[in-house]
């Protein structure tokens, strides 16, 4: 579950004050998949780095899987981030693996046991692919 309560994100740029984020709110169920759609500058990329902290809000409360990832210590929010998986605009896949090989990749660097990485590998390559 992702919950993003109230978030708001500021930037300075010298004496310019830029607001990319709003008190935006958003609340992904566990197991759902969502997709964030929008004009270039309107705060996409902005909104998806809060979810892991990649970008601290401003204002505003961000919550995965339940835990509260604002109040975290850096070590703290280190061990959290492990659980979350993301998938970057710019992304790089290892080209001497299969991509079942990619996803199952942060699995086996986590030393997750064989027999767990299979499935939810498998499910993960085949969403909304039609080959």
């Amino acid at each position: 579950m992702i919950k993003l309560s109230n978030i708001t994100k500021v930037f300075q740029q010298g004496t310019r004050t830029i607001q990319a984020l709003n008190n935006v709110s958003l609340h992904v169920p566990a197991g759902q998949i969502y997709g964030v759609i929008g004009a270039s500058g309107a705060g996409k990329s902005t909104l998806i780095r809060c979810v892991n902290l990649l970008e601290r809000p401003t204002e505003g409360s961000v919550q995965v899987g339940g835990q509260e990832l604002t109040t975290l210590s850096e070590s703290e929010l280190t061990k959290a981030r492990r659980q979350i998986g993301m998938i970057f605009q710019h992304f790089n896949l290892l080209s001497s693996r299969t991509v079942f090989g990619n996803v199952a990749l942060p699995l086996e660097l986590d030393n997750t046991p064989k027999e767990e990485i299979k499935t939810p590998c498998n499910r993960t390559v085949g969403f909304g692919w039609s080959w």
